[in-house]
């Protein structure tokens, strides 16, 4: 792509900047070349970085130097960046940067995405050592460092499980779940979970034993207890509201409190004040 140079010619003086392999795959503890490739029309020493990007952009390559995570790890070979036995901390999104002070454009850049690869490693696998019988149940199992994320497969006894529609169990392969809607004492035995990717061999957490146990006689006692209760509860609840629809519950209104009074008495004359009294009138006996 060219721009107008001005006086410069019909050719525009610029740095160009491409890499042949814009994203890399490579396994854990492997080599990672980064390739970048670049093209001056002036500049014969132009300056080369190499940063990081994402949340935050931080140098890889600066001044001729490398930052103290890379050192002794990493290598520059013209623009192009070799990290050696790759981690996957070391995935992500890094960008070549050529700047070529003497070209008309003299900033030219390329990305390059990094993902390393990473086998199953061993899952860690949540069985329950004991349960009683007819309990919900279920059974965890997770690898959190495999990439790409693993799928997982649970075994009983050595023997693989696979869930239908007919079976009593449900399993998740990619969460790594065994779920039990209802367990019996068939479902005694030694369970473990398997996590497998396209990078390496499976790997399997160390079997362990799950016993399916009857209720304690006190414990079945008291649960018929508490079912009975709240049966006799329903039933009395369901008595009431009939007789209530039936007008069984009704107050009699002849039966309610009738208390006779008899007349109300005269109020009390008033109370005259004898200090204050005068005599208006005499009588004769």
């Amino acid at each position: 792509m060219c721009d107008i140079c001005g006086n410069e010619g019909p050719a525009c003086l610029s740095v160009t900047v491409s890499s042949s392999k814009p994203k890399v795959e490579v396994h854990e503890h492997t080599d990672a070349v980064l390739s970048c490739e670049f093209r001056t029309e002036k500049d014969q020493n132009p300056r080369i970085e190499w940063k990081r990007t994402g949340k935050a952009v931080t140098f890889v390559y600066f001044n001729n130097k490398f930052n103290s995570t890379y050192a002794g790890r990493a290598k520059i070979d013209g623009a192009t960046l070799t990290i050696h036995a790759v981690t996957q901390k070391d995935s992500g999104e890094y960008r070549c940067e050529v700047t070529a002070s003497q070209d008309h454009v003299n900033l030219g850049e390329a990305s390059v995405t990094l993902n390393v690869l990473v086998p199953p490693h061993v899952p860690s696998c949540d069985v329950p050592s004991s349960v009683f019988v007819g309990s919900g149940l279920e059974l965890h199992c997770k690898d959190k460092l495999s990439v790409p994320p693993a799928t997982y497969r649970w075994y009983k006894d050595n023997r693989a499980l696979t869930a239908t529609a007919d079976t009593p169990y449900v399993i998740d392969m990619k969460k790594g779940t065994l779920k039990l809607n209802s367990v019996s004492k068939t479902d005694s035995g030694m369970y473990r979970c398997e996590s497998s990717n396209s990078v390496g061999a499976p790997k399997s957490c160390v079997a362990q034993q799950l016993q399916v146990l009857d209720y304690p006689l006190y414990m079945t006692i008291l649960i018929s207890g508490a079912a009975v209760f709240v049966a006799l509860v329903l039933i009395c609840c369901v008595c009431v509201c009939v007789c209530r629809r039936r007008g069984c519950c009704k107050e009699n209104k002849n039966t309610k409190s009738s208390k006779s009074f008899g007349p109300v008495p005269p109020p009390p004359p008033p109370i005259h004040n004898l200090k204050h009294y005068r005599q208006t009138h005499s009588f004769i006996i």
